[in-house]
């Protein structure tokens, strides 16, 4: 069995590749280690969908992988889940992806350019596998979105147009290409602060990705469990 991670940045796993065995590297932006008797591999893609999709899609049509997870921080939508709470986001949806009228944003779906259960999707969201991984984690609902939502009105907006619970700025796009390619996946993120007008001294990223590398050990040896 070999797995993927793909996050954003370096910065997000780092915690978790000091404690493996690093193996070599394979590219510029994809290096190898082993944990709990399991080889995987870390893809960073740089931040947003764009280079995601890309570099994602590019690294699962060279390689084989059992499975991919896609992981780093998060920004909590609500006050259930608070900063450090580590999360399997097990459905997505992209948040910035629609057309803007003068009082209101009309998603895909709204505007009649895709249908709600038009492949990948369904009902207008796209969800994880069910594949029996990372039950000791709350599921939860995610959306994406290019932007790191600072101002109190894009803010608001933003919760009263997705019933999520966390945003990140990668995760449809990792959901939309695995769907797409036929590769199991998951989610987890870590919740580096609340999605409040912009205040970096109320974000707490250490304890984030403490509580990130722990639980994803976790995973990972569940996974080395499993039969190839």
């Amino acid at each position: 069995m070999r797995v993927l991670l793909v996050t954003a940045t370096e910065m997000e796993v780092k915690l978790l590749s000091d404690e493996c065995l690093f193996i070599g590297a394979v590219n510029d932006n994809m290096r190898s280690y082993r944990v709990h008797d399991l080889d995987f591999d870390i893809l960073v893609t740089g931040i947003g969908t764009t280079f995601t999709t890309f570099f994602l899609t590019q690294a699962l049509l060279e390689n084989s992988y059992s499975y991919v997870i896609d992981t780093g921080i998060a920004g909590s939508l609500t006050d259930q889940y608070k900063i450090g709470d580590v999360i399997n986001v097990v459905e997505e949806e992209f948040a910035d992806l629609g057309i803007e009228k003068e009082r209101e944003f009309l998603t895909l779906f709204d505007s009649g350019f895709l249908q709600s259960n038009e492949f990948p999707f369904e009902n207008r969201t796209l969800r994880a596998d069910n594949h029996n991984l990372a039950e000791f984690l709350p599921r939860v609902k995610g959306i994406t979105s290019n932007i790191s939502h600072g101002r109190e009105s894009s803010i608001m907006e933003l919760k009263n147009r997705f019933s999520a619970n966390v945003v990140s700025m990668e995760g449809a796009a990792v959901f939309y290409v695995c769907r797409w390619l036929g590769i199991p996946f998951l989610q987890i993120r870590s919740v580096s602060n609340m999605v409040v007008p912009r205040n970096l001294s109320k974000w707490d990223i250490p304890l984030a990705l403490e509580n990130l590398k722990n639980e994803l050990l976790k995973v990972l040896q569940e996974l080395s469990g499993r039969v190839p």
